[in-house]
């Protein structure tokens, strides 16, 4: 499934199993963009939703604004805005 964000084209790849740690529920997503595959941990909403989802886009869907905001977190830490390069 591709979502776009900040004009990157995302690919979810996998979704990994759900795991509680410290009562909170978390996922490991594996993404990829320009050709490079990376995880990331994805905090489920307090009622879980998503544990136990395995196609990506109703798991995208029941968890949108986490995914985004970890999404979001992985472009800035890795400086990947494409929309600056076509300026």
């Amino acid at each position: 499934m591709k979502i776009e964000l900040q004009e990157n084209e995302i690919t979810i790849v996998k979704l990994g199993p759900s795991q509680e740690e410290n009562g909170v529920m978390k996922r490991e997503v594996t993404f990829e963009i320009n050709g490079i595959e990376f995880q990331r941990n994805i905090i489920l909403g307090p009622n879980g939703t998503g544990a136990d989802f395995s196609d990506p886009q109703k798991f995208y869907m029941m968890n949108k604004d986490q995914v985004d905001a970890s999404l979001i977190v992985y472009l800035s830490e890795n400086h990947l805005y494409d929309n600056l390069e076509n300026k």
